[in-house]
């Protein structure tokens, strides 16, 4: 293989796009971990949905639910800037499929009706996704646990535990069934 010399100029742009890249992208990361639930440009009557939708999934308990840490927003500001056109397209046509079919099933719009009914509702749709990987409703489940196990309420309400300073690494740190760990199915 041939071996190719840098001239100085390749050299230094080299190091420029390194070094700016070192700068740049702290920044980005911790903008990008923040997430304005008023970016949404969903109306009202969509959020309604996509929060019940998401608060069926994980519901207010002594810790707070998903419609308190506005994964309706969430959801929708993810399909509006994280997915192709045709996945969005799949997405939203589920959502409304939720919405007709579970006015027809329950009797009164998706979003009034209770917790148990909306359980018994998306059951099927959740049997579906089980079935089928590429189920919308798997994707709308996954969105849910994204925004939820990462939102702020989930960190204040001690159900992840979160170190905001990193400490290290201790394999023999004392644990019993009280301590919070981040993630439990290992």
């Amino acid at each position: 293989m041939e071996q190719q010399k840098l001239t100085r100029r390749q050299m230094v742009q080299r190091m420029a796009m390194a070094i700016g890249g070192t700068l740049v992208t702290p920044t980005v990361l911790l903008e990008s971990c923040s997430f304005d639930p008023d970016t949404t440009t969903a109306g009202p009557l969509r959020l309604a949905m996509l929060d019940a939708i998401a608060e069926t999934i994980i519901p207010r308990t002594a810790t707070a639910g998903a419609r308190d840490a506005k994964i309706g927003a969430f959801i929708d500001v993810m399909i509006r800037d994280c997915y192709y056109p045709d996945m969005q397209e799949k997405l939203n046509s589920g959502i409304k499929e939720i919405a007709v079919e579970g006015k027809s099933a329950i009797g009164r719009p998706f979003e009034e009706a209770t917790q148990m009914e909306r359980e018994e509702f998306l059951n099927a749709f959740d049997e579906a996704a089980q079935a089928d990987r590429d189920h919308f409703f798997r994707t709308l489940k996954e969105l849910t646990l994204l925004g939820y196990f990462t939102s702020e309420e989930a960190a204040r309400d001690g159900v992840i535990n979160y170190e905001s300073i990193p400490t290290k690494y201790d394999p023999c740190a004392p644990a019993d069934e009280n301590t919070q760990v981040f993630y439990s199915n290992i």
